[in-house]
């Protein structure tokens, strides 16, 4: 007999509803936001296939916000007509066509391509939507007394935006989560400079209020700036990790076997060793930038620059105080 999923459970403050996705929003799900008001708006449909299909058949629903192209802020979108939905200027192609998406994932292997081409289009129901209305930064929708803000947040992926409600000092981070696993930038579009900006304008936001896409959701003011400073100090980790990891020479897929990213080997293999090689390599263009590594026959090898060198500049913003010590972690 077919189970049926428990409807999921929602947190709301005036007209703002954040709707829990299954699993505490672990993909392939995220939670949904939903402003009630004169009108309803919906962002990130993906918390649950009942509600999302409820809430398209709203007779006062007027736009469904999507905050970039990962599929799992989108997994039902299918049930909202075109004429309503608004996604990322910079992403419009990744919602036009599976070679959009494709593209910005940096997927190129047949077999990955067809492993993805099937999961998108049986799992997550992708059809083209070459038409739908775009937004970018500083846009503003105003629905009934709500207003919202769009901040275009590039780095985990180029369009990726949050979304500001300054009557409220509400601030939704979408995949900026807050969760312990820190920052993901697996695509080949992934900018991870990008990204340290975004935090970092992120952080200056005089929200009272911060609402993720996945994991907890919730975070009060104080407890979301400690959260916003602990996610950003991930990249920080990592990238001191990997330096120690660099004492001798290692190649990369040596490192993507090394699992610095997800510590441990999850399946499909071939989908997280991609992500893997995305990320670390991130890394290594950005200390070979700094001259903290160099690049050999054997691979690649920490140059052993003294954090107090005269070039230390670019080695202060990458790994701050860590490189004194040689921790990875705290």
């Amino acid at each position: 007999m077919a189970t049926t999923q428990a409807q999921p459970e929602a947190f709301t403050c005036g007209a703002i509803t954040l709707v829990r996705g299954h699993r505490q929003g672990k993909y392939p799900y995220c939670h949904t936001l939903l402003i009630r008001d004169e009108v309803l708006a919906v962002i990130d449909p993906s918390a649950d296939k009942a509600t999302c299909r409820r809430l398209a058949q709203e007779p006062s629903l007027t736009a469904v916000l999507v905050s970039h192209f990962h599929e799992d802020h989108q997994k039902y979108l299918t049930f909202f007509p075109d004429e309503h939905i608004w996604v990322p200027a910079a992403e419009a192609d990744a919602f036009a066509s599976l070679a959009g998406v494709f593209a910005l994932m940096g997927l190129e292997d047949p077999a990955y391509l067809a492993y993805w081409q099937k999961t998108l289009l049986e799992e997550f129901h992708f059809r083209a939507r070459p038409q739908v209305k775009t937004f970018g930064d500083g846009r503003e929708f105003t629905f009934g007394r709500t207003r919202l803000q769009v901040l275009h947040t590039p780095g985990h992926t180029p369009g990726h935006s949050c979304f500001y409600f300054p009557h409220e000092s509400i601030l939704y981070l979408a995949d900026i989560d807050l969760t312990s696993f820190g920052p993901w930038y697996g695509d080949r579009a992934s900018d991870l400079e990008a990204l340290l900006a975004s935090l970092q304008r992120l952080a200056e936001i005089p929200a009272r209020l911060y609402l993720t896409a996945h994991g907890q959701g919730i975070f009060p003011a104080e407890a979301g700036r400690q959260a916003l400073r602990q996610f950003r100090r991930v990249i920080y980790d990592r990238e001191a990790e990997l330096l120690h990891r660099l004492a001798r020479p290692r190649s990369l897929p040596e490192l993507v076997q090394e699992r610095l990213i997800y510590r441990k080997p999850l399946e499909p293999k071939f989908v997280y060793d991609h992500i893997e090689r995305q990320m670390i390599g991130k890394h290594l263009e950005r200390l070979l930038k700094a001259g903290l590594i160099r690049e050999t026959e054997d691979g690649y090898v920490a140059t052993g620059r003294s954090h107090e060198s005269p070039a230390d500049g670019p080695a202060e913003r990458l790994v701050p105080d860590l490189l004194q010590s040689g921790s990875a972690v705290d």
